[in-house]
Formats: C-alpha cells, sequence, structure tokens
C-alpha cells in the first residue's frame, strides 16, 4: 500500500504533462489562426466548445475515441515493454475483415453472434501480432520493419479476399455483404452511435491497468522495457514474455475493430487502411504508454478532431487545422522521450564511470 501514494503523483504527474502538451499545441495553433483567419476567435471557439453543444456532436467524439483508445492501449503495451513495433493498423484491417465475415452470416441470437464475431476479431488479432513477436524473440528482427512490411501484407490479403471471396456483388464499390442484426452492438445514448462497445473499451482499459499495475506480468513488463539485459540476467523468459505482449496487443487491436465495425458500420467498405493503428502510435505516446492515460488521450484527439470538423462547416478554417495541434503534439512528445534517452545514457555512463574507479 505505500506504493500507492507514489502511483497516484505518477499519475497526477501524467495528466499535468498531457495537458500542459495539448494546452501548448492549442496556443500555437491560435495564433496560426490569427495569421490566417478572418475570425479566427470565433474559429478557435468553434473547435474547442462546439462538440458540447449538441448530444450529436459528444456521440461523435465518443465514436471516435473507441478505436483510438483501442489502438492506443495496445501500442502502449508494445511500447512499455520496450518494443517499437507499429504493426496495429494491418491488424486492425484483417481482424475487422474477419469480423465482417462473421458478422454476416448468421450465428444465433444478439449475445451470442457478438461474442462470436468480437472474440473471434480478438483472438485473430492476437495470433496475426504473434508473427512479429516471434521473429524478434526468436531471431531478433527489428520488430518495426517486420509490423511495416506485415501491414502492407495484411492488407494486400484482406482487400484481395474482400473483392474476390467477400464482395458483395449487388452494391456498387467493394463491400462485404450486410451485418445482420444479431452481429450489431446496441445503441446506449439515444441520437448517436454509441454503442455497448464503450463499455468493452472500459473493461479492457480496466484489466489492462490491473494487469500492469498489480501482477507479477505487468512487472516483467514494464521491466523489460526498462532494462533488457537487466530482465534477462534476473531469469526473465524473455522469448515467452515477447510472444505475450504481442498476443495481448493485436487482441486490443482486434477487438477495437470488431467494436469499431458492429458500432458505426453496416457493411466492411475499407479499401484502404484505416488509419487508426498509427494513430494509436500518437495515443500511447501522449498517454505515457498508460492504459488509463492513453484512455484520456484518446479521448483528447476526438474531442479535437471532431471540434476540428465542426470548425471546418462553419467558419473559413480547413479542417486539417487539426493536424498542426497534432504536429506540435508529437514534436513535444518525441522531444520528451529524446531528454529522457539522453538522461539515461548519461546515467548510465556515470555509473559505469563510477565502477571503474572503484
Amino acid at each position: 500500500m505505500a506504493t500507492l501514494p507514489l502511483k497516484i503523483r505518477r499519475s497526477k504527474n501524467t495528466l499535468i504533462q498531457m495537458a500542459a502538451a495539448v494546452l501548448i499545441a492549442l496556443a500555437i495553433s491560435y495564433g496560426v489562426l490569427v495569421l490566417t483567419s478572418s475570425e479566427p476567435l470565433t474559429a478557435f471557439s468553434k473547435m474547442l466548445f462546439s462538440p458540447f453543444t449538441n448530444v450529436r456532436y459528444l456521440g461523435n467524439v465518443l465514436e471516435l475515441m473507441v478505436p483510438l483508445a483501442f489502438t492506443g492501449i495496445s501500442t502502449a503495451l508494445l511500447f512499455r515493454s520496450g518494443l517499437f513495433n507499429l504493426g496495429g493498423e494491418g491488424i486492425f484491417y484483417i481482424s475487422g475483415l474477419l469480423a465482417a465475415v462473421l458478422a454476416s452470416r448468421p450465428m444465433g441470437g444478439s449475445p451470442v453472434h457478438q461474442t462470436i464475431v468480437i472474440l473471434s476479431a480478438t483472438i485473430f488479432g492476437g495470433l496475426l501480432a504473434c508473427i512479429s513477436g516471434f521473429f524478434k524473440a526468436k531471431y531478433d528482427a527489428n520488430e518495426l520493419v517486420t509490423s511495416l512490411m506485415l501491414n502492407t501484407i495484411f492488407f494486400g490479403i484482406g482487400f484481395y479476399l474482400l473483392k474476390v471471396k467477400f464482395r458483395d456483388l449487388e452494391v456498387t464499390g467493394v463491400a462485404s455483404a450486410l451485418f445482420l442484426d444479431t452481429a450489431r452492438l446496441p445503441v446506449i445514448i439515444p441520437r448517436t452511435h454509441v454503442t455497448t462497445g464503450i463499455l468493452l473499451l472500459c473493461a479492457a482499459v480496466l484489466v489492462v491497468w490491473f494487469v500492469m499495475s498489480g501482477t507479477k506480468l505487468g512487472y516483467m513488463i514494464k521491466m523489460t522495457g526498462f532494462n533488457r539485459d537487466f530482465a534477462v540476467y534476473s531469469g526473465m523468459s524473455i522469448f515467452s514474455l515477447t510472444l505475450i505482449v504481442h498476443f495481448l496487443s493485436g487482441s486490443l487491436a482486434g477487438m477495437g475493430a470488431a467494436v469499431h465495425l458492429m458500432s458505426l458500420f453496416t457493411r466492411f467498405t475499407w479499401s484502404a487502411l484505416p488509419g487508426y493503428g498509427f494513430d494509436g502510435c500518437l495515443v500511447a505516446m501522449l498517454g505515457k504508454n498508460s492504459p488509463l492515460g492513453s484512455f484520456v488521450a484518446a479521448f483528447v484527439l476526438a474531442y479535437l478532431r471532431t471540434g476540428a470538423d465542426i470548425m471546418a462547416r462553419s467558419t473559413d478554417v480547413p479542417v486539417e487545422m487539426v493536424s498542426i495541434v497534432e504536429m506540435v503534439l508529437v514534436l513535444m512528445i518525441t522531444a520528451d522521450f529524446l531528454l529522457k534517452a539522453l538522461n539515461r545514457r548519461d546515467a548510465l555512463k556515470s555509473g559505469a564511470a563510477a565502477g571503474g574507479e572503484a
């Protein structure tokens, strides 16, 4: 229990740092608006406050937050273990295709059908992630390279199957068959598309938080990310741990894809990678690789994007304005990680020098 106040202080510091980064990014964005817009104050207020003016707008925020949070927590798990893996993008796509295929086939009543669809996509995503994990654990292959290559492979296979095997020829364009009503998740907020999927997200956040904070597995993941050599010398099985982390990460991405599709779509229509896997990288870094932090970061990013969309429809500022905010956030996060890496390297050098003198 003595560590609880320390954990609370760390969470508080994470929230303060996140808030500071967002405020600085917003301040820079306002400066750009002053230089480019004829009504900067109106545009800025639209972006900041419009999502709270309407239930539908707030619903848009929550709808966008769900896939961002799933992929953010998925990526945060990998980053926390010291693995820079960006394979969530391809896993999100092809797991979503599996969910779509199962959702278009009768498989019992609503609870059963929904469970089959989400659970299948979850397990499938975890198994796919283990491909990159195996090459990292067995051959020490660079996980960034293999994950980016697998993104292209998964998309190519998935889009080929969609066009050749699962395409509905009765509709224009490339799309799957209609999802059955028994597979779609029920709406919990009227006049929106916010479904029970957000409850699954909250449950996933709590489970990951508990695993990371209160279990031996969580300690091993954090220790491996902090100092891989120390973890090896302590007797931890890096091979098993790498596969477990990849499976958990891929499972979250697969679950996020299924929940997103069963909440907002009636068919699978993705003819390109949706981008949520790469967005998850920003969410994870903004949330300091914490499940709770990633959840909050996903809400912030979804809120800003929704506000920017509303602003673009009612002022002379394009929706791409939010890209400036995201770019500034990326630069600040990168600088923070770079400074921490340099400080850690200096500390290790000092420790080695002190040991040599002794």
